[in-house]
């Protein structure tokens, strides 16, 4: 951060900030973050402006969406002790929530449920609608990653209600690829892909890029669960192309591991588990234990495909441990019949991506 901030200091970031947000439209990611860094030097290191908090906060998520999870957690916990010298309560809920996701995708729930907690003790302090619910959503998908069903879907209804009436359809979004999500780990289908393709429209039609890749993504898995392979292989490869457009290896990694799927479910098998090896190297720094495990237990269902039992009970071991600690009740239990020589309809056995806020 630079030198004095006077009021035309503040009017240039927030001006910077306005090109930032239409360079991540454009797909211009790394552009983006340049912006932010440049809207963050016009403001001094001993400022107490509340406005630096949500700097730190927005770069920390494109960050994140692009898979540096140890940048972002830098960002967000900079934003963290900003909003606290700010005395801001909607601004430490927003860090806090944000801490919280990344506690989450490193597996450490603990961590991750200590502070939605307290994202939620501030966010209620300040009164803050919108942040309540975007916890709420969030705490929806730890409960859908334990398995704990009615719970995601109770938490996800709260949600959904509550932005729908606020007319908030950039969350509306989050939501919808969430519930479609549920469906699809619950094998519905036809309500995976109705949520889905709702979410997808709102996309589409606010042109966001990011929103619009994981969604594009999820319909690919429900695609995959109703054996229209020509079709998830269609979505899977514009995906992929939109996230290699922006840098974003996580949903890139998301999108090869889907790929290593169609193409085991083709008898591809050679190619198959190339393009999980590809996967791997994209999802390195990610720290996305979730995605890690459910790649090793693709990796279990190519070896079993090729007919090496030893290998593919070896990566289902591993990918059971991965899933255990996370408390991923249903993967561990479909896991252990894997291993114990019972192999169930392997369609859709990796949860799509979650969209947290």
């Amino acid at each position: 951060m630079g030198g004095n901030t006077g009021q035309d200091d503040v009017e240039a970031a927030r001006e910077l900030v306005g090109q930032a947000r239409a360079a991540e439209q454009r797909a211009q990611t790394a552009v983006a973050v340049g912006l932010y860094d440049d809207a963050l030097a016009h403001f001094r290191e001993e400022s107490a402006d509340p406005f630096v908090a949500d700097l730190l906060r927005w770069k920390g998520t494109l960050l994140r969406e692009r898979g540096e999870t140890e940048a972002a957690y830098r960002c967000y916990t900079s934003s963290l002790t900003q909003a606290s010298k700010a005395r801001s309560d909607k601004c430490q809920a927003s860090a806090l929530n944000c801490l919280a996701i990344v506690a989450q995708r490193r597996g450490d729930l603990k961590e991750t449920e200590r502070l939605y907690r307290r994202a939620s003790v501030f966010a209620a302090k300040a009164g803050a609608t919108r942040l309540v619910g975007m916890i709420e959503q969030n705490r929806g998908v730890l409960a859908n990653t334990r398995g704990d069903f009615a719970a995601a879907a109770a938490a996800y209804a709260s949600a959904l209600g509550a932005f729908e009436e606020a007319g908030d359809l950039e969350a509306v979004s989050w939501v919808l690829n969430n519930l479609g999500m549920l469906n699809t780990r619950l094998r519905n289908f036809g309500d995976a892909k109705d949520h889905l393709e709702r979410g997808l429209a709102i996309a589409l039609d606010r042109k966001d890029t990011i929103v619009e890749s994981i969604i594009t993504l999820n319909l690919a898995e429900v695609w995959i669960g109703l054996g229209q392979i020509d079709r998830a292989d269609e979505l899977c490869a514009r995906s992929l192309a939109e996230a290699q457009r922006r840098g974003d290896h996580l949903t890139a990694a998301g999108a090869l591991k889907c790929r290593a799927s169609i193409e085991r479910e083709r008898g591809a098998l050679d190619k198959s588990i190339a393009t999980l090896r590809i996967a791997l190297y994209e999802a390195e720094g990610s720290e996305d234990r979730l995605l890690h495990a459910e790649m090793l237990r693709e990796l279990g269902e190519i070896s079993r495909a090729l007919g090496n039992s030893g290998a593919a009970k070896s990566a289902w071991r591993e990918a059971q441990e991965s899933f255990k600690s996370l408390g991923a009740r249903h993967e561990v239990s479909d896991l252990k019949m894997r291993i114990n020589g019972f192999a169930p309809d392997d369609r859709t056995n990796s949860p799509p991506a979650d969209l947290l806020g």
